[in-house]
């Protein structure tokens, strides 16, 4: 089948690699020119329309994977009308559109995450998000809303994917990891190819009203046992962790938009963030990739490096 990715970071790049794995094309748009092995590469800009339902004909499915800078303003600037765009033009063609979603709208629902939890933001940057699952649920697009917790996997880019850059990263390093609020509250991580499985099994899922699932999540570690177990998987002593003192992301925030809205979202940090199973899982039964087999491929990863 012939599929349709905007966007290429972390998330659109895994799922190009494992659809052309599977044996599909694969399209991928983007405004950058630097190809993907094996896909097709348009590079526009996802608002394009016309280019937008030129490349989506006779696609199965569009998987919308834009991102932007990590503030409320870039939010609200760059990914609605974008996810307008694609969604007017999927509906016309009738075909669905499968979104990465964070946990971000559900506010201090996220301690628990159900699927079926309702939109709660306790940020502005989950009102923006919430506001994005408002606008899919009134569209007459088919569409599919992915949740995911934060990220971690081979395609995570170590500067926008918090565990990695704060706590494996520094790992390998051989030094000693650095986390956000309580080092000792469970906190979920998704591992990307779950993530790129479920949004492929999400498309034939998407309806009018946007369909919510969850992705395949593993049981929730403290970022302490994560920095414990990494250095395990590397065979390495383990150096502990630090926290970083939320009064230094207060102090940066009038001067660093990425700093003041990690400020805001600290409510993520500092309490349980679970992510409960749903759909995917009892309908499908896609179950996630257990965390000692995620810090095999990882450690692997670091001793060919």
């Amino acid at each position: 089948m012939r599929y349709l990715i905007t966007g290429a970071g972390q998330i659109g790049s895994q799922l190009a690699k494992d659809l052309l794995h599977a044996g599909h094309e694969v399209i991928v748009l983007r405004r950058g020119s630097h190809a993907l092995p094996g896909a097709e590469l348009v590079s526009a800009d996802a608002g394009d329309r016309e280019t937008l339902k030129r490349v989506a004909q006779g696609a199965a499915a569009i998987f919308h994977c834009i991102h932007t800078s990590y503030s409320v303003e870039a939010f609200r600037r760059d990914l609605p009308l974008r996810e307008l765009a694609v969604m007017d033009v999927a509906a016309e063609l009738g075909i669905p559109v499968v979104f990465p979603e964070s946990v971000y709208a559900f506010g201090l629902g996220a301690r628990d995450l159900h699927e079926n939890a309702p939109l709660s933001p306790a940020s502005p940057l989950g009102q923006a998000r919430a506001e994005l699952l408002a606008a899919r649920a009134e569209h007459e697009a088919r569409t599919a809303s992915v949740i995911a917790s934060d990220l971690i996997g081979p395609t995570a880019q170590p500067g926008s994917a918090v565990i990695p850059m704060l706590v494996l990263g520094p790992v390998a390093s051989g030094r000693r990891a650095w986390v956000l609020g309580d080092p000792d509250a469970p906190h979920a991580v998704t591992y990307l190819p779950d993530l790129s499985r479920a949004m492929i099994a999400a498309a034939p899922l998407a309806s009018r009203g946007d369909s919510r699932l969850m992705a395949p999540t593993a049981p929730a570690r403290s970022q302490r046992e994560m920095a414990g177990d990494a250095a395990a998987a590397l065979s390495k002593r383990s150096l502990g962790v630090s926290r970083i003192p939320s009064a230094v992301f207060g102090l940066a925030a009038p001067f660093s938009a990425s700093m003041r809205e990690l400020h805001r979202q600290r409510y993520l940090w500092a309490a349980p963030s679970l992510m409960q199973p749903g759909r995917l899982t009892s309908e499908l039964n896609l179950v996630p990739t257990p965390w000692e087999a995620v810090l095999r491929e990882w450690a692997a990863g670091i001793s060919a490096r």
